[in-house]
């Protein structure tokens, strides 16, 4: 029988990490059509990467806890059944979302966009080779941008994380120094590539292939969240002060201030958000005494259907957008035009999202409590798992 270990308040966390990157890209897609916008201003600009740091913690933090447990009860990471999970968790959505992007939005004018468009031409099967194997982030590095399926990217980053993490586990005795060697490897990488910019002054083109690169693979952000889990799991004394209440204080403080000084952080600022929102999760999901209360319904629902937020909300931008610019009246009243978009966005990517765990992805998540071993989240609380 596997083991049920449950985390209060991540569902609630997933959802807000959700909205922080509908937020922003609402305001970038208001700036693609030369509508007026504030993508632009501190928060809407960092949200939606700072949703992703977000994302990427949590998991880190979550997938640790879950293989160190799975280690203390069996001795082991069963790999075959790791690597099961994963793929009916993401695969099936991933896969159709890519299907739905490269092959069938091109032909719906409702979906086009002027100058974003035709983005999926350019390289359109080198594109379409590296997000079919999980490596969209190089695609969007060194290519145009994906219309409606870039937020593929961050998927692949952690699946590209999966590939090794449960080896480096399982397989290093000192665990914590082999967790600190990772994290430290790809933060000197983008440090390194920040000196060399500054003191040789690379061609532009390519300095800035190379840092979206390098800032698209934040697998230190996903080893920020596992080292804290370690260090709570080891009930550590460090484990114990991140998860404490004065050092959540101290985080919320910060927050805003990464917010608004992220552009001057040298695109560090991802390890700032990361190491806050460490705090944040730490002390929400292991402090008894947290003052962090995300555990009811709505929240639990939109934690369970945030990998389908995340991954359908631009199709639902970009469909009520144009949807709303086809009539003058309300672009003639842009109080009226933003809150229709915006109730309209959120309103209708809920309830896809909803549709599609409801119909799509709970068959895939059912035949994945077959491989279960240590089983968190929703299924842990005696619904369908995220």
């Amino acid at each position: 029988m596997a083991e049920k270990v449950y985390f209060k308040n991540l569902q609630g966390f997933r959802f807000i990490a959700a909205v922080l990157v509908i937020l922003s890209h609402i305001e970038l897609f208001k700036k693609r059509v030369l509508l007026s916008n504030i993508w632009d201003s501190p928060f809407f600009f960092e949200a939606g990467s700072a949703g992703v740091d977000f994302f990427f913690v949590l998991s880190g933090f979550l997938i640790t806890m879950l293989l160190l447990k799975e280690i203390e009860k069996t001795g082991r990471v069963n790999v075959r059944k790791f690597y099961m999970r994963r793929i009916l968790r993401i695969w099936p959505l991933y896969y159709l979302i890519i299907l739905i992007s490269y092959f069938i939005v091109p032909h719906l004018s409702i979906f086009y966009i002027q100058g974003y468009t035709e983005g999926l031409n350019e390289n359109f099967w080198g594109k379409f080779l590296f997000s079919l194997f999980f490596i969209p982030n190089v695609a969007l590095a060194f290519f145009e941008s994906i219309p409606y399926a870039a937020p593929l990217w961050s998927v692949g980053v952690e699946e590209q994380f999966y590939v090794f993490w449960p080896f480096l586990l399982s397989t290093f005795n000192r665990k914590i120094r082999s967790i600190l060697i990772f994290i430290v490897v790809f933060v000197a990488a983008k440090v390194i590539f920040i000196l060399i910019n500054k003191m040789f002054h690379l061609d532009a083109e390519i300095a800035v292939k190379i840092k979206n690169l390098l800032v698209g693979i934040r697998m230190e952000c996903m080893g920020i969240g596992g080292l804290g889990a370690y260090l709570i799991y080891r009930n550590h004394k460090v484990g114990c002060l991140i998860k404490s209440n004065i050092l959540l204080l101290v985080a919320i403080i910060l927050l805003p201030l990464v917010f608004l000084f992220a552009k001057n952080l040298f695109e560090l600022h991802h390890i700032f958000f990361s190491l806050l929102f460490l705090v944040i999760i730490a002390n929400g999901a292991v402090n008894k005494s947290t003052p962090i209360k995300l555990e009811n319904k709505f929240f639990f629902m939109m934690g369970n259907i945030s990998y389908g937020l995340y991954l359908w909300h631009s199709l639902c931008i970009g469909l009520i957008i144009n949807a709303l610019r086809a009539n003058p009246s309300f672009l003639n009243n842009l109080f009226l035009f933003n809150l229709l978009l915006y109730v309209g966005v959120f309103g209708f990517s809920i309830l896809v999202a909803w549709i599609s765990y409801t119909f799509f992805e709970t068959p895939f998540l059912r035949m994945k409590q077959r491989f279960s071993i240590i089983v968190s989240g929703a299924a842990a609380a005696g619904e369908e798992k995220k």
